[in-house]
């Protein structure tokens, strides 16, 4: 359950549609291509490259990322990559088949799949494939051989002859980092891809103490220094990014973070405000929000948490971070309906939020509504996304540490329907949800599973509070691999009505994910509901127990 959590503190991917421009209207990239890391086969007599393996596949990949992104081609970015390979359970790895490269592009709502081989032997030997995901023409491979030596030349080169079969979406920009030294690129993506975070620090000062002002080194450093909880180290290397490097933004969005990590409430605003006023972004006014929230009570400021939280949900409706936040943010000021009316529309687009419900419990109970408010508590502990739920009892105490603060102003918002979703004002939501689910079981039962979850999102979007598009959409999920949000959407569907169809399909996602005995407990609880369920019986044979 923790990687899911990670997946959404990071960059909360919903497995629709890239990046949304607010108010509805048409997406600013419609085409969108993921890289992923290059298989690498070397030759035994190739000298000096006993750890090519370790290093030449991301760095492919990192390189096309660039190069592509020069171009004008609108590509995911690495660690939204890598979030979506965590919410998968998969190792960010070269030997994926072509399904599994399928549904990771499908969750980042990528047009294109972009992969190959690099063989090392007297020289580089690259191979790049491009796998449309929706019908349209077949690019053709492109191969070129170089020495190691003109690496950054060679994938210069295979970017241009790609490009003009996926066309620009962007405008082309120049470089303005060059490129590092091969000595200094080979530590920086080992250190990318390192296993341990001492590894990974271990690789990433040796390069920066050869090239101690590369804006890169530095911004990578401070993901590894903030991780580990070092934010005096990780403010520090976020402050040496040069101003005119191309990071130079992003830089000065962490070192923020650094001083909201640090407690140093005053220069952290000061840092947002100024970036804000430059160029206006939800991560911002997020970010301000959050500064609000945990200042102490005492501090004087002119613009409330909820105001800027307010902000961020006035540009990314859809976003289940900033709704979170405005309906947290709400109950800790005491403004119980406001945080309900918030934190009710963030579950309409994650039911799973597990924070939503908790909160949403504590409001209900300082209102007198224990009834409501243990319901919310009872789901916030089957969805278990804090370790310490199971054993809370209802309280009005609103829990601090809560708030969600996405640390990258360039990965996609959350936005988990794209335009088409139905206003929740119209008339007759049922009926129009009924219709969404149908459609999503049609599309469901012909195996278009990234259609079916839009219509059933929809649904949900309209009807929350239905059990049968919670339990189609797990399916969805768990088909397409997607093991603990099958999990979360069959524990919702069983808060909302339990079911013997839930209960069994908890229990196979349950047993698919390894986890037997409590298969088999649901599977049991799903035989009491309907002792005549096929699916149970087939799965409690399956688990190897007895049909009593």
């Amino acid at each position: 359950m923790r990687s899911f959590r990670v997946a959404v503190a990071l960059i909360v991917l919903a497995g629709v549609a890239p990046a949304s421009v607010s108010g509805g209207t048409r997406r600013a990239v419609e085409t969108r291509v993921l890289v992923m890391p290059f298989a690498v086969d070397v030759e035994a007599k190739a000298a000096g490259t006993a750890s090519a393996s370790r290093w030449l596949g991301e760095a492919a990949r990192l390189l096309l990322i660039d190069d592509l992104g020069r171009l004008g081609v609108g590509v995911v970015s690495r660690d939204e990559c890598g979030a979506a390979f965590d919410r998968l359970q998969l190792p960010v790895a070269s030997t994926l088949t072509r399904a599994t490269m399928i549904r990771v592009g499908e969750l980042v709502g990528a047009s294109q799949v972009v992969f190959g081989e690099v063989h090392m032997g007297d020289q580089l030997t690259v191979r790049t494939r491009m796998l449309h995901l929706a019908p349209g023409s077949a690019a053709p491979d492109v191969t070129d051989t170089a020495a190691l030596s003109d690496l950054f030349a060679l994938f210069e080169r295979t970017a241009a002859s790609l490009a003009p079969a996926i066309g620009p979406s962007l405008p082309p920009r120049p470089r303005s980092d060059g490129n590092l030294p091969l000595e200094v690129f080979e530590n920086y993506v080992k250190g990318l891809v390192a296993p341990t975070p001492t590894a990974q620090q271990r690789f990433l000062e040796t390069a920066l103490k050869q090239a101690p002002h590369d804006a890169r080194l530095l911004v990578a450093l401070w993901s590894v220094y903030a991780s580990q909880g070092q934010p005096e180290k990780a403010l520090a290397v976020a402050s040496a990014v040069p101003k005119d490097s191309s990071l130079s933004r992003k830089a000065r969005f962490l070192a923020a973070l650094s001083l909201i990590d640090l407690g140093r409430f005053d220069g952290a605003a000061d840092q947002l405000t100024a970036l804000n006023r430059e160029r206006p972004s939800p991560v911002l006014t997020n970010a301000l929000g959050v500064v609000q929230l945990r200042r102490p009570p005492a501090a004087s400021v002119s613009t409330t948490a909820q105001a800027y939280f307010k902000q961020a949900v006035d540009a990314e409706p859809a976003n289940t971070d900033y709704l979170f936040n405005l309906g947290y943010a709400s109950a800790r000021a005491q403004d119980g309906d406001a945080a309900l009316s918030w934190l009710r529309e963030a579950v309409r687009y994650d039911a799973a939020n597990g924070d939503a419900h908790l909160v949403m419990s504590a409001v209900l109970s300082a209102q007198g509504k224990s009834v409501e408010g243990q319901r919310e508590l009872d789901l916030a502990k089957q969805l278990g996304t804090r370790p310490d739920t199971s054993l809370l009892t209802l309280s009005p105490r609103i829990p601090n540490g809560l708030e969600r603060l996405p640390t990258d102003l360039d990965v996609p918002s959350n936005q988990r329907l794209d335009a088409t979703i139905a206003s929740p004002a119209q008339r007759d939501q049922q009926e129009t949800a009924a219709f969404h689910f149908d459609q999503g079981r049609t599309l469901f039962d012909a195996q278009r599973d990234r259609e079916a979850a839009n219509e059933l999102r929809r649904a949900i979007y309209l009807a929350p509070y239905e059990n049968p598009p919670h339990v189609l959409l797990g399916r969805v999920y768990e088909r397409g691999g997607r093991l603990n949000e099958a999990i979360d959407e069959f524990k919702v569907a069983i808060w909302c009505r339990e079911t013997a169809e839930a209960r069994a399909a908890l229990a196979g996602a349950l047993y698919e994910s390894g986890d037997k005995d409590a298969a088999r407990r649901e599977v049991e609880r799903a035989l009491v509901l309907d002792p005549s369920s096929a699916e149970a019986k087939a799965l409690l044979k399956k688990i190897g127990a007895t049909i009593w």
